[in-house]
């Protein structure tokens, strides 16, 4: 890390909200689920092995991985993660300690779900009981691993009620300090979250948003006129999601149930975010008779309840640009630092954001993600 950025974190320490811990296989979760989700997903003594498991002939369960082949290095990955074990990337715990949290001086580092996501599945019931397993995974074997690292809590959005209980079975374990929430095809604002969000906020959680379940499952959410052709056009509109989610939260009246209620959306850009706030205002200023919950411009509410992550940070032609974005959304003390580690599109602590004033690394790489965490 460069020695400026020591310099701006020495009192809160560098806080990394989006770290991807991968499995090697499905057979690390055995010893976290039971005989019934073992037949299911086809592991432990249940492994389907005769025919290999990735032939067009094989009934096996398969993940709602992405429709879209990420092309670069190694699917996603970064080839310079690989450990000496020979694991993928984001696999092998010590290497990870070794080459992000001790390369970085990384005080914490938030594991969200890398791979394994089950939130758009059409088996609401399968996906209960795999989110249920993947969270005592996620919390014995990385957790417990190294207080570096905390976790968010895998959900499941389309059920409301089960994603309650999970929330009151782990909710306030040491190191659980979010609920990976996801998307669906349920804008974020309708009422069929609530339930989610007044548990939320009575523990303390803030809701994480993160791109895995568009297009992933049946209940994905479509990327505002229809399903992208290409992985490069997908990542590309991923902002279009974040911007929906954020205007349904604010425009059904959602914070000024839920006042204390924080929402992160962490992968999906910044850059548009002055234009949401002016758009919204303007909007607010006409048709306030829609609305009339809202009792405070739309951007006061986004500026106080919403999160947004840096990465994918944006590169502009001139690098300073992203100063001005910055000051003209007034989003000094909503945006944390992701690095997305372990895949090729992340960024490092110390090769971004090195127009930023110490001030506002202060903010950005520690200060707002302890406040937002809880840390």
């Amino acid at each position: 890390m460069l020695e400026q950025e020591r310099q701006a974190l020495a009192s809160g320490g560098l806080i990394d909200a989006d770290v991807h811990p991968f499995m090697s296989s499905l057979e690390e979760m055995v010893p976290y689920t039971d005989r019934t989700l073992r037949k299911r997903l086809r592991i432990g003594e249940f492994k389907n092995s005769s025919f290999g498991e990735n032939t067009f002939t094989s009934d096996s369960f398969k993940l709602p991985f992405q429709r879209y082949d990420n092309i670069g290095p190694l699917h996603g990955l970064r080839t310079d993660a690989v450990p000496p074990s020979g694991k993928i990337p984001g696999a092998d715990k010590e290497f990870m300690v070794k080459d992000l949290l001790d390369r970085y001086d990384t005080k914490f580092a938030v594991l969200n779900a890398g791979g394994g996501v089950m939130a758009a599945y059409h088996d609401v019931d399968l996906s209960i009981e795999f989110n249920r397993a993947y969270n005592d995974y996620l919390y014995e074997e990385w957790v417990n691993y190294d207080p570096r690292f905390k976790m968010t809590m895998m959900a499941t959005p389309l059920d409301p009620q089960a994603t309650v209980r999970e929330i009151e079975r782990i909710g306030r374990r040491p190191g659980v300090v979010g609920i990976n929430l996801q998307n669906i095809n349920i804008p974020l604002g309708k009422r069929h979250f609530y339930p989610i969000y007044e548990i939320a906020e009575e523990y303390g959680l803030p809701i994480i948003l993160h791109p895995d379940a568009e297009t992933s499952g049946e209940y994905a959410p479509a990327q505002a006129v229809g399903p992208a052709s290409t992985y490069m056009e997908w990542h590309t509109s991923l902002g279009l999601v974040a911007q929906r989610q954020i205007i349904s939260l604010v425009c059904d009246g959602v914070f000024e149930r839920f006042p204390k209620l924080k929402v992160a959306f962490i992968e999906y850009g910044f850059s548009w975010l002055p234009s949401l706030l002016w758009r919204i205002d303007k909007n607010w200023k006409a048709l306030r008779e829609e609305v009339p919950w809202m009792k405070r411009l739309p951007s006061e509410y986004i500026l106080q309840n919403i999160r947004i992550g840096t990465q994918p940070s944006e590169e502009p032609f001139y690098p300073g640009d992203l100063n001005e974005i910055i000051r003209m959304s007034k989003a000094e003390d909503i945006l944390i630092y992701c690095s997305d580690y372990p895949h090729w599109d992340g960024d490092p602590v110390d090769q971004v954001f090195r127009s930023f004033s110490p001030e506002l690394k202060e903010k950005v790489f520690s200060k707002n993600g302890r406040e937002l965490f809880g840390l």
